[in-house]
């Protein structure tokens, strides 16, 4: 929700120091943190030390359903035995795993999605801070805008909708007492034109809602 990234490093660090396994759900990483896009551990420099790695094919690699568990051969070879959604005959429609395979391989082939999502979340971070509005500063493409009041950051979502731009109000107990907030997600899809539409209602939102 805050846009924060784990110190892998440390943890990682405890890790070994005291025997244990390591696991992430890299949910919110996966297909755009790191040189290459392979998540928090290659942002971290840890690659090859974690122990278990969740994550969604419903996010960066495409926006469908499904997920998956990365680890040693024999981790992966108990979950298939007593994981959940094992237990069941249910499985990802063949054309979710196609997209998630070919968006796989254009990460691997190229980092261009990648560098034009880093360059599209400078850019609303720093433009969304520049037009008066306060957000939990970071690198990642979440942007939560902090509005602090949970009515107001509803009015704020349903105002913002009315601009052409949809975004999600959090409040409690999703998020602390106290500290409502706009989540932004940003994209590699949306062009200067886009983010300079978004932040042109942001600011305009903002200060209707300072006024009310």
């Amino acid at each position: 929700m805050d846009g924060t990234i784990a110190d892998l490093k440390s943890i990682v660090d405890l890790a070994e120091k005291y025997d244990a396994l390591t696991m992430i759900d890299d949910a919110h990483a996966t297909g755009f943190l790191g040189p290459k896009g392979r998540g928090t551990h290659e942002y971290r420099g840890v690659l090859g030390k974690i122990d278990i790695i969740t994550g969604t094919l419903g996010k960066a690699l495409g926006g469908a359903s499904g997920g998956f568990t990365s680890g040693r051969k024999e981790i992966v070879d108990l979950l298939r035995q007593r994981s959940r959604p094992y237990l069941f005959s249910n499985t990802i429609a063949p054309p979710v795993v196609a997209a998630s395979l070919k968006a796989l391989e254009m990460l691997s082939a190229s980092t261009e999605l990648r560098d034009k999502l880093e360059a599209n979340t400078k850019y609303l971070r720093e433009a969304v801070t520049n037009a008066g509005l306060t957000i939990k500063p970071g690198v990642h493409p979440i942007v939560p805008i902090m509005i602090g009041d949970a009515a107001k950051s509803q009015k704020f979502a349903a105002r913002m909708l009315e601009k052409g731009v949809y975004v999600i109000g959090f409040f409690y107990p999703v998020v602390p007492h106290g500290a409502a907030r706009v989540r932004v997600q940003v994209s590699a899809a949306h062009s200067c034109e886009d983010l300079e539409f978004a932040v042109q209602a942001f600011a305009e939102t903002n200060e209707e809602l300072k006024e009310s």
